[in-house]
C-alpha cells in the first residue's frame, strides 16, 4: 500500500510533530507499506540526529509561500493552509492508496476531504491532542479555536479512519462511529547508555525537559525540589530547554537561591535533540508533571516515552492515560497529587535508593518502551487497521 503522509509541520526535525510523524511512518514500513511524507512547514536548519529508514520519501510543499491569502500576515493565511498540498497531491504521476493527514487543521481537512472524495482515495487522520483555547490566539471566540473545535467535534469524523494518541480521544471518537486505533508515541534506535551522572557527583540525578509554556508546572517543581532538600536529599536537577535567566524572567515568583547555591539546579538551554537525550539517558529519572485539564488528557506526554526508550525511567503524576504504561517502584514513581509535598515525597524515595534497585528500574524502562513505545510493537496493529478501511 502507498501511504502520503501530510500535514502543517517540518520533517525531519526534533519537534514533538515531526518524531511522531517519523515513528508511524515507521511503524507502517515495517509492515511491507510505502510511505510519502510530505510536510507543509519549511524550517530553516530542521533536522533530525538519526538518519530517515528506507521506504520514506520526503517532498516539501511550502504551505506559507503562496495560495489563499499568502500575501497577508502568517497568522491569516495559517487558516488556509492545506491547498498546495493538494495541489501536490493532483500533480502527482500516480495514486496513493491512503492519505494520512496529521491534525485536523481545517484547511487541510476540508481540502482532503473533497479530493480524497473525488479520487476514490481513503483519508485517515493522526489525532495527537485538542487544544484548549486559552492557549491559540483570540482565545475562545478566535478563529483558530472555533475552526479546531469546529474540526474536532464535526469534521473529523467524516474520514474513513483515525489514529488517536490517547484513550481520552478515543473514547470521544468512539462515540461519535468513526473507527479508531490508539497508537502512543513511538521511538526507535535507542543508543547504548551513557556514563550517569551519580558516578561522577555520586547522587541523585534528575531532569526536567521543558520551556516556558502553558503545559509545564515549573511552581510545584520547584517548590517539591526545594521540600525535598530541606528533608535531606542531596540530588541535582538538570533542566533542559531553557537558561537560568529565560527561567527567571518567566517565573520571577520561583525562589532558585537555595538550589543554586547549593548546586541542586543546573541549567542547560535549548540543546540539539542528540545533547537533549543524552542528558536524559544519564539521569536516574525524568520528571514530569502535567495538571488534569481537557488539553493534558486529550494528549500523551511524549517525553515519558523517550525517557523510557532511553532507558530512564519516570517520575510523574497519572496525566492522559499514563496508567496503561507506568507502574510505580518498576519503571516510574507515580506523583499521587500535584502537590510540592507529593513530589518531594517520590524525591527523597529516589535519594535512598542503591545502584542495584535503580538499575532494576532501569531495565523495567526499557522493557516498558520496548512493549509499548516502539515502531514495531504497533506495526502489525496498524497495518491491519490502514486494511480495514478499504
Amino acid at each position: 500500500m502507498l501511504i502520503v503522509y501530510v500535514g502543517p509541520f517540518s520533517f525531519p526535525s526534533s519537534s514533538a510533530n515531526s518524531l511522531r510523524v517519523r515513528g508511524m511512518a515507521e511503524a507502517l514500513i515495517l509492515a511491507g507499506h510505502q510511505v510519502h511524507i510530505c510536510p507543509g512547514i519549511t524550517e530553516t536548519g530542521a533536522t533530525n540526529d538519526q538518519p530517515l529508514p528506507d521506504g520514506i520519501d520526503v517532498n516539501r510543499v511550502d504551505e506559507y509561500s503562496f495560495g489563499t491569502f499568502s500575501a497577508a500576515p502568517k497568522g491569516l493565511r495559517g487558516l488556509f493552509l492545506g491547498d498546495n498540498t493538494v495541489r501536490w497531491l493532483e500533480s502527482l504521476p500516480y495514486k496513493p492508496d491512503a492519505v494520512i493527514l496529521y491534525g485536523t487543521h481545517l484547511g487541510y481537512l476540508s481540502r482532503l476531504l473533497g479530493y480524497c472524495r473525488q479520487q476514490n482515495i481513503r483519508l485517515l487522520l493522526d489525532i495527537v491532542e485538542w487544544y484548549d483555547p486559552r492557549h491559540l490566539p483570540g482565545g475562545f471566540l478566535g478563529p483558530v479555536s472555533i475552526c479546531h473545535e469546529y474540526s474536532m467535534r464535526y469534521l473529523a469524523r467524516k474520514a474513513d479512519g483515525i489514529f488517536v494518541i490517547s484513550r481520552y480521544l478515543e473514547e470521544h471518537f468512539d462515540l461519535q462511529g468513526c473507527r479508531t486505533l490508539r497508537v502512543p508515541p513511538m521511538f526507535s534506535g535507542a543508543s547504548a547508555r551513557p556514563e550517569q551522572f551519580r558516578t561522577s557527583n555520586h547522587i541523585l540525578n534528575l531532569c526536567y525537559v521543558g520551556s516556558p509554556g502553558k503545559k509545564e508546572d515549573f511552581d510545584t517543581l520547584f517548590c517539591g525540589l526545594q521540600l525535598a532538600r530541606d528533608a535531606g536529599a542531596k540530588f541535582c536537577v538538570h533542566v533542559v530547554g531553557l537558561t537560568e535567566q529565560e527561567f527567571i524572567a518567566s517565573y520571577p515568583t520561583v525562589d532558585l537561591s537555595i538550589l543554586s547555591r547549593t548546586g541542586s539546579v543546573q541549567f542547560y538551554g535549548r540543546l540539539q535533540n542528540v545533547f537533549a537525550k543524552q542528558v536524559v539517558a544519564s539521569c536516574d529519572f525524568m520528571i514530569l508533571l502535567r495538571r488534569d485539564l481537557r488539553f493534558s488528557r486529550a494528549g500523551f506526554p511524549s517525553k515519558v516515552a523517550e525517557s523510557l526508550c532511553l532507558g530512564t525511567p519516570v517520575m510523574a503524576n497519572l496525566s492522559s492515560n499514563l496508567a496503561d504504561y507506568l507502574t510505580h517502584g518498576q519503571n516510574s514513581l507515580v506523583i499521587d497529587s500535584l502537590e510540592p509535598l507529593a513530589l518531594s515525597k517520590c524525591i527523597l524515595r529516589a535519594a535512598s535508593m542503591n545502584d542495584n534497585e535503580l538499575a532494576s528500574m532501569h531495565r523495567h524502562a526499557s522493557i516498558s518502551a520496548n512493549t509499548y513505545f516502539t515502531p514495531r510493537s504497533h506495526s502489525e496493529a496498524m497495518s491491519a487497521f490502514a486494511s480495514r478501511v478499504f
